[in-house]
């Protein structure tokens, strides 16, 4: 998993945590989380750590809902710009149409896309990127914050036609259908939000045109803030690419060169989920394709290029990536086209 989130939903859930009794202390530090982090309201952790958060959570209570427990317990204005903008908006569709235009701002891995059709209108979740960020969990939560927050925010206490999540039926449905008050669907291709087109078009009651103007172009400045998770991950992928033609591709090389220090390199691509070593192995088992498939260059030529100090080296290393040696895979018709997982630096 990679990415960031707000700490707003995780804050919820210890709150509801707290309220039930559980040490959160213990939950925090199975995430290895300092709770200065999670209490601050603009903080945003890793989303591994927020998985490792919830799943701690979920041992400790035995709560099988503690998802949509959470969510009943968040204080008004936990999402601020958001919430403050869809409080405002002139219309429910307006109100979800902002929610899902800057929900980046809440998860940077997360995308809420609209179907507007004549009679109905979906929300669905996704994270097209990392689908396996889409837990029963956090899918309840968020699902439930969307509907319980804009309904209470936009004074238009409105009914959605229908829920669908994409895990299995629980054992249990009650809470869902008690929080939702409509029929609850599970197993479906989606998660998703359905309401009707005539639920979407009405007026919202406490409408400022001009302040909705002004929290719009607000929130349009923060997303526009967001770090680009793939630029720095580009930037890294070039550094790299540019060492391996003769150079040295260790972190405090590739990290000089992006003007930081190894650790601070370190700690951001970790904040994504991935692992400098990871992107070394990619970027060089893509290059040892290349030369071995320029037959006038000699194997223990294409070892020296990557920069290993042997040619034993570089086969382990190949045989790792591709299942082949570099001799198997030059022989091979149809050489395999993608880096198999690895867990360990080279050497």
């Amino acid at each position: 998993m990679t990415g960031t989130v707000l700490t707003v939903s995780s804050r919820a859930m210890l709150e509801a945590c707290r309220r039930l009794g559980l040490d959160t202390t213990a939950i925090l530090a199975a995430a290895r989380l300092d709770p200065a982090r999670v209490e601050d309201p603009d903080g945003r952790i890793p989303v591994p750590q927020m998985a490792t958060l919830w799943r701690k959570a979920y041992e400790l209570s035995n709560d099988p809902d503690l998802a949509l427990h959470a969510i009943e317990v968040l204080p008004p204005g936990a999402y601020r710009v958001i919430e403050f903008l869809s409080h405002h908006a002139p219309s429910v569709g307006a109100s979800l149409t902002k929610v899902s235009e800057y929900f980046p701002l809440i998860n940077s891995i997360v995308r809420l896309p609209l179907s507007i059709g004549e009679r109905e209108v979906t929300m669905t979740v996704e994270a097209p990127a990392n689908p396996a960020v889409l837990t029963r969990p956090y899918a309840e939560y968020t699902m439930a914050a969307i509907f319980l927050r804009t309904r209470a925010i936009t004074g238009a206490p409105y009914r959605l036609t229908r829920v669908e999540f994409s895990h299995p039926r629980p054992e249990s449905t009650r809470e869902h259908e008690r929080i939702f008050g409509c029929p609850v669907l599970f197993g479906a291709s989606a998660c998703r939000l359905v309401l009707s087109r005539a639920t979407w078009d009405r007026p919202c009651v406490a409408i400022d045109p001009t302040l909705y103007d002004i929290l719009d172009s607000h929130a349009r400045i923060l997303l526009g803030r967001l770090p680009d998770d793939q630029s720095l991950i580009g930037r890294v992928r070039e550094a790299i690419g540019a060492e391996l033609r003769g150079g040295d591709p260790r972190l405090a090389t590739i990290a000089r060169r992006l003007g930081m220090s190894g650790r601070t390199l370190q700690r951001r691509l970790g904040e994504f989920g991935i692992v400098f070593n990871d992107l070394v192995d990619e970027l060089r088992f893509a290059a040892a394709r290349s030369y071995l498939a320029q037959r006038d260059i000699a194997a223990t030529e294409v070892a020296y290029l990557l920069g290993f100090r042997a040619q034993s080296s570089f086969n382990r290393a190949f045989k790792r990536w591709s299942g082949q040696t570099p001799s198997d895979y030059r022989r091979s018709p149809h050489p395999p086209r993608t880096i198999a997982a690895t867990t360990s630096p080279l050497r």
